[in-house]
């Protein structure tokens, strides 16, 4: 009986390994001139069987006879799907090599933004202008020991300040022929006998810069004929 056992035993044994099938082969680098890639993942699609590839490249996964698909991964490489069929008791050998994956740069738009209140920077937008413009900015300003717009200004050719009277003349005209703008923006007087809102309430710690412009151009109002 004993015997009887170890025969049957013996007997499924070998049937059910007869039943199995193996897929085995060589996982390949394409960047490494088709050196062996380790640690690949290397699975059968939708089914729980998977591995790693070893030092080599290789990798051997053992499954029943039937179709599957063989998935190759490994990061930065393109994913290779590979369809393979396995009858009882084969071993299929599927060697493959990985491809990187191509990245395609979109167009590359650098931005800069200049720093108005570095003297090199405004020396240099003046330079390269095409309109009569003059700049003072923070730098200068701390240096120079400015403390408001309205001095600020006054250190630029071409504009003066009177005793005794609120706003600055550039180039010999005074408030009226004027305008005040903060970034871009006209800036309504607080006086309303002025047209102009009085520069010293602006300290220069909240300036990046002054600017002045002494010509007409497109984007000041049509009202502005001095500065």
């Amino acid at each position: 009986m004993s015997k009887f056992l170890s025969i049957l035993f013996f007997l499924t044994t070998v049937f059910l390994s007869a039943q199995n099938a193996h897929i085995f082969g060589v996982i390949y680098d394409q960047e490494a001139q088709n050196q062996p890639l380790a640690f690949a993942n290397v699975y059968l699609k939708n089914t729980s069987i998977g591995t790693t590839t070893d030092f080599e490249g290789k990798y051997d996964l053992s499954v029943k006879p039937g179709s599957y698909t063989l998935v190759i991964e490994f990061l930065g490489y393109n994913t290779a799907e590979v369809p393979v069929t396995v009858s009882e008791g084969e071993n299929k050998k599927i060697d493959y090599t990985l491809f990187a994956q191509q990245v395609i740069l979109a167009d590359v738009v650098i931005e800069t933004e200049r720093n108005k209140g570095k003297e090199t920077a405004l020396l240099s937008g003046q330079k390269s202008g095409i309109e009569i413009m003059q700049s003072i900015g923070s730098q200068e300003l701390s240096r120079k020991g400015i403390g408001d717009a309205e001095n600020a200004v006054t250190k630029i050719t071409g504009i003066s300040k009177q005793e005794g009277i609120k706003n600055v003349f550039v180039r010999g005209l005074g408030d009226r022929y004027n305008a005040t703008t903060l970034n871009g923006f006209p800036l309504p007087s607080e006086d309303p006998e002025y047209k102009n809102i009085t520069l010293d309430i602006f300290s220069s710690d909240i300036i990046e810069a002054v600017e002045v412009n002494k010509v007409f151009k497109s984007n000041i109002y049509g009202d502005v004929a001095g500065a």
